[in-house]
């Protein structure tokens, strides 16, 4: 009885803490999210690339074997 009442107690403290959480309009998410990416793309190496000199992943030059 006592372990039924403690995971009543768990659940009803996640439920407050979920209640308490502070929400915004899926529209205003929407905004604020494409302004931040619109203010970092040009550090996003996916949108305008890596430079070839500083790329650790480049192909190495092939061995030529005589």
């Amino acid at each position: 009885m006592s372990s039924q009442i403690q995971n009543l107690q768990k659940q009803l403290a996640q439920l407050r803490q979920e209640a308490s959480v502070q929400r915004i309009p899926v529209s205003q998410a929407i905004e604020e999210i494409l302004k931040y990416t619109s203010q970092h793309a040009q550090d996003d190496a996916l949108v305008v690339g890596v430079n070839q000199s500083d790329n650790p992943f480049r192909d190495q030059k092939n061995c030529i074997i005589l």
